[in-house]
């Protein structure tokens, strides 16, 4: 077993369960830390925290980092990991819109394969994966929620979902039959 599922306000970036766990921080060599990974290398685990206020869009920087973060904790053996935000209200809001306005046709391409490199990555992952989701995670968010092992979101809650559906856009192939079950 992974661990016991705490309540998840403990998931928080204040918790005393997570400062009294906690072994080494590291921090993925950026300057804005978008992405921080605590880890307990004791028990194999660690805590992937999003760090990209105010609401954690998934820029073509912060998914690079959690892919690679992902890959790291493989390559050195750990167990699982919970990937969780350090927003109390918004776990992640999804893709960035900033970075699909009127991008030239190659950052576009680029911006979407990443974003299918860490879907595929989250997805496929031995380490067992937990959401704690702690607010809000629309479209690109549920997404990540959907392609962990499990999920548990915070009683106060917040909207999850596929948003694009509401305008009757379809979800990828590349998605997965098993994650467009889920929904």
């Amino acid at each position: 077993m992974f661990c016991k599922i705490k309540p998840a306000y403990l998931f928080s970036k204040l918790s005393p369960f997570v400062l009294n766990n906690t072994i080494k921080v590291g921090n993925l060599n950026s300057v804005r830390h978008v992405v921080s990974v605590i880890e307990d290398e004791k028990k194999g685990t660690a805590r992937v925290i999003l760090q990209r206020p105010p609401v954690n869009a998934l820029s073509s920087e912060l998914l690079e980092k959690l892919t690679t973060a992902i890959k790291d904790l493989e390559e050195r053996k750990f167990r699982g990991f919970i990937l969780t935000s350090d927003s109390p209200k918004v776990f992640c809001s999804g893709l960035d819109i900033n970075e699909l306005y009127k991008p030239p046709e190659e950052k576009l391409k680029l911006y979407w394969k990443a974003f299918q490199n860490l879907w595929k990555t989250l997805y496929s992952t031995p380490l067992i994966t937990i959401a704690a989701v702690n607010g809000h995670a629309p479209a690109g968010g549920c997404v990540l929620t959907l392609s962990c092992d499990h999920s548990i979101m915070v009683k106060s809650g917040g909207f999850i979902g596929l948003n694009e559906t509401l305008l009757g856009l379809a979800a990828p192939k590349w998605y997965g039959f098993d994650s467009c079950r889920k929904v």
